[in-house]
């Protein structure tokens, strides 16, 4: 009977959405092995991709998990609503458009867009919110990047 629970649960509409998010990011992180992640005691181009798409599954993760917490206490109960699958597209809109806007824009600029689309996405957050992720993704970056990486690293736009 409790197998049969679980099941449900897992083939719910609510944890269908982190699952699938989840299992692509086991996939991104599989092809980020493949880069490597050190180059003579210096970053190489597979860590960012690494550490990136663990954190789709490290989040994606969280978010089965505490879908799955909440499918389990209303499954007995009438209460039909799921959580909207908005949070986790917008985590893999993040994922891509750093990957597409890094090599033009430097990590900077890269790293304050993205956490602005997954800051937007999590819901509830207005402007000023989403100003303040964006804000705080590029100090993060710029901290990092004049700490970490060395120093042909593309912070800035190409160009700059």
């Amino acid at each position: 009977m409790k197998i049969a629970r679980v099941i449900g649960v897992i083939r719910s509409q609510s944890t269908a959405a982190p699952l699938s998010i989840m299992l692509l990011g086991i996939a991104m992180f599989g092809l980020a092995r493949t880069q490597p992640a050190w180059f003579d005691d210096r970053i190489g181009p597979g860590l960012f991709a690494q550490w990136l798409s663990a954190s789709v599954v490290a989040l994606s993760l969280i978010w089965f998990v505490s879908a799955w917490l909440e499918g389990a206490e209303t499954s007995g109960s009438d209460n039909k609503t799921h959580p909207s699958a908005i949070p986790g597209l917008s985590l893999l809109a993040g994922v891509a458009l750093f990957a597409l806007s890094f090599p033009i824009l430097g990590l900077v600029a890269s790293c304050a867009l993205t956490a602005m689309v997954v800051s937007w996405g999590a819901g509830d957050r207005g402007w000023i919110a989403a100003t303040f992720a964006a804000l705080s993704g590029a100090g993060v970056a710029l901290a990092l990047g004049l700490t970490l990486l060395p120093p042909g690293t593309d912070l800035w736009p190409t160009g700059l």
